[in-house]
């Protein structure tokens, strides 16, 4: 591996001034878990990294009246055993808790594991379900961004060069909401997805509940489903779960890679979609 300079930040303010050093391609560092092959492996160039993991709220999880604050270094396993989390967004946890090994889990952020951009990933497609904002700060301010208009592509996103992701805004869902994630890889544990779905029901006014589906790994970002929310807000039939579920399969666009072709994937995002569909049934009783 090619040696590269290492910052360590104390301040916001440094951690700028190490990101807009001219001429240089400057990655910030925090678990590392992404960074570390990437840049073993070639894929990505770097001349420096500068160490963000110590600012100020980078590592904080916290209510607030607007929502879930968790900081951008915040580790997998952090998320996933949190109470916390588990109270209201307890489907972040169960996304958290299938990143990887355990070893990962104890190394590996939120903010990295949105700013990889991975279609793959498995903490996005809640988000995405929840509806979370991203908060991204630079010299000038603070800008928010939701998480659906963040990821532009494969490993693309709008963070712009001398910006940070410095934490993530989670609305508070209403009582009574459950989500599943739901995930298909090869093999149990420290495995990528082959499909994964969140399937969220939130209650509404007046009865029913208002339906969030999102697909990971089937698409070049995770991709929400209306079609199969507003089939799902109509009824909750055995008949309008496999609509939900076809409509699901239908929305993907898979391509066939080492870990599974373009038919098998489409075909999964059916079974997986359905299964995320029953088990919130089951939980709503």
């Amino acid at each position: 591996m090619q040696p590269f300079d290492y910052y360590v930040a104390k301040s916001y303010e440094e951690a700028f001034h190490y990101l807009t050093l001219p001429g240089k391609q400057v990655y910030p560092l925090a678990g590392g878990t992404d960074f570390i092959p990437m840049y073993r492996d070639g894929l990505w160039k770097a001349d420096a990294v500068v160490d963000i993991k110590n600012l100020d709220g980078m590592r904080d999880l916290r209510e607030m009246s607007e929502g879930l604050f968790i900081g951008a270094a915040v580790c997998m396993n952090d998320l996933a055993q949190s109470p916390l989390v588990k109270s209201h967004w307890n489907i972040l946890a169960q996304g958290a808790s299938v990143v990887g090994s355990d070893q990962v889990r104890n190394r590996a952020t939120v903010g990295g594991n949105i700013c990889t951009a991975s279609p793959c990933a498995d903490t996005p497609p809640a988000l995405y379900v929840l509806e979370a904002i991203v908060l991204i700060r630079r010299k000038s301010g603070e800008r928010r961004v939701p998480i659906r208009d963040f990821t532009t592509f494969v490993r693309k996103t709008v963070v712009q060069k001398g910006e940070l992701i410095v934490g993530l805004l989670i609305p508070k869902p209403a009582n009574g909401t459950v989500g599943v994630y739901e995930k298909l890889s090869r093999r149990k544990g420290s495995d990528l997805a082959v499909v994964s779905t969140a399937a969220l029901a939130e209650p509404r006014e007046g009865g029913g509940y208002t339906w969030r589906i999102a697909l990971g790994a089937v698409a070049p970002t995770i991709i929400r489903v209306p079609e199969a929310e507003a089939i799902l807000s109509r009824g909750l039939t055995e008949a309008d779960v496999l609509k939900a579920a076809e409509a699901a399969a239908l929305a993907s666009r898979p391509i066939s890679d080492v870990r599974a072709s373009e038919v098998y994937r489409r075909t999964m995002v059916r079974n997986v979609t359905r299964r995320a569909i029953q088990k919130v049934l089951a939980k709503l009783g």
